[in-house]
């Protein structure tokens, strides 16, 4: 393995700058399609259907894009193919959701709907990989979790930015955050236009990035190079890693998906989710500016994320985080007014930011680095399955167990964090690096 030089702050950055743009559209869709489906007439159940799109194709997508690229990688070459079929296809999509009912000739908006949001989702994950390889590609070692949390800062300011997008437009701009029928608010469409735009301009600079600083990291016989894709031997340390990550995406799926319905009947006693309520309304742009403040939380928690590393252990900065998002998420389930919701998000930033780099940070100390694409991947389906589990039984279990009080699957992401902290606190000793 050839030693990477060291980069300058500003370099790691415009390497990571990428996620920037992914996580503008990631964090409009998280906090708008359950909003646009419902606009399309489905109810919690189906909603929570619909979301198991993001983790199968994450599940499939990433170990092989991880594998390709890993190719790519040992002869010199880069992923920047995957970063810009990814980039370019989510923009498209990403400019079409919202104008789903514009086809209601040849499908139901719902359909159409459905299918924009698969492809979408297939193409943030053939974009993050190359994205998140970004930095134990060209990073050394010793500037790897430096570089994860830059990028956890970045990806944080993307989410900022795409939570908050559908407010500023109602607020600043005066643009309708209600509609009639099934069409989508006017807020919304250009919040989804500005964030397509802003993914691909910061896709196209990570690209160039990566053209710039790539060198032949390693040379190994041709004859390697023809190895079949398999799924290799995972060591017991990932395993133990990717349970705390199994109970950590359980959470923050279900805030994702109910976070909305949550706001609109526990704050506002609303339940109706169609087009015309003001209030449903209100409370999908209060959505967004809470996940805007849980992830201003998590971005101000990443600078401090390099030092905290040094003065403890990676494993032990996770598992404090990962208490103080379930203390955050408790604290929303007894919240009365929306005033009440601001200062729990602090915590559950906290929690994000450490989830988003404390792992991937462990993660690349303990895997071969000539297959860190194909590892990243695989353990990538410990952030896809949990998403899996919650989307086939979350709708249902809110729907017939909790009444269809949408405040109950904030409690459970609480205890799925906790869940994730007594993980961490079980195996620090092992994953003590």
């Amino acid at each position: 393995m050839k030693q990477q030089p060291a980069k300058t702050t500003s370099q790691i950055t415009s390497l990571c700058i990428g996620f920037l743009g992914i996580q503008i559209g990631f964090a409009l869709q998280a906090g708008n399609v359950t909003r646009i489906l419902q606009n399309f007439g489905a109810d919690l159940t189906q909603v929570s259907l619909f979301w198991l799109i993001a983790p199968l194709s994450g599940a499939i997508i990433q170990p092989l894009i991880g594998y390709l690229s890993d190719k790519n990688i040992r002869t010199g070459k880069t992923r920047i193919p995957y970063l810009l079929t990814g980039g370019i296809l989510c923009t498209i999509s990403l400019f079409a959701l919202p104008n789903s009912n514009l086809l209601i000739a040849l499908w139901s908006p719902l359909l159409i709907g459905a299918w924009l949001i698969i492809i979408i989702d297939l193409s943030f994950n053939v974009s993050m990989h190359p994205l998140r390889t970004a930095i134990t590609d060209y990073l050394p070692i010793s500037q790897q979790p430096k570089g994860f949390a830059i990028q956890t800062f970045l990806i944080s300011l993307g989410a900022i930015l795409g939570s908050t997008l559908p407010h500023i437009l109602h607020e600043f701009l005066s643009l309708s955050s209600t509609s009639t029928g099934n069409q989508i608010p006017d807020n919304v469409k250009w919040s989804f236009y500005i964030g397509a735009s802003l993914l691909l301009i910061a896709v196209l600079i990570t690209a160039r990035a990566i053209k710039k600083y790539n060198t032949k990291i390693l040379s190994v016989p041709q004859a390697s190079l023809t190895t079949t894709f398999y799924i290799p031997k995972i060591p017991k340390k990932m395993w133990q890693l990717g349970l705390i990550q199994f109970f950590s995406w359980a959470a923050f799926f279900l805030i994702w998906i109910f976070m909305t319905p949550a706001i609109a009947q526990h704050i506002y006693g609303e339940y109706d989710y169609t087009s015309e309520s003001v209030l449903y309304a209100k409370a999908a742009n209060y959505t967004g500016i809470l996940f805007g403040c849980y992830h201003l939380s998590a971005s101000i928690f990443s600078l401090v994320l390099p030092y905290l590393y040094k003065k403890t252990t990676i494993i032990t900065v996770h598992l404090i985080s990962l208490f103080c998002g379930a203390l955050g998420l408790l604290g929303i389930f007894y919240s009365t007014s929306i005033q009440d919701l601001y200062l729990p998000m602090i915590g559950v930033g906290i929690a994000w930011g450490s989830i988003l780099a404390s792992p991937f940070a462990l993660l690349s100390r303990i895997i071969p680095q000539q297959k860190i694409g194909l590892y990243f991947g695989i353990f990538n389906l410990f952030i896809t399955v949990p998403q899996v589990v919650i989307g086939l039984i979350g709708g249902w279990l809110i729907q017939d167990h909790f009444g269809g009080k949408a405040i109950f699957a904030i409690l459970m992401g609480s205890t799925a964090l906790i869940l994730a902290g007594l993980s961490a606190l079980l195996f620090r000793k092992s994953l003590k690096l």
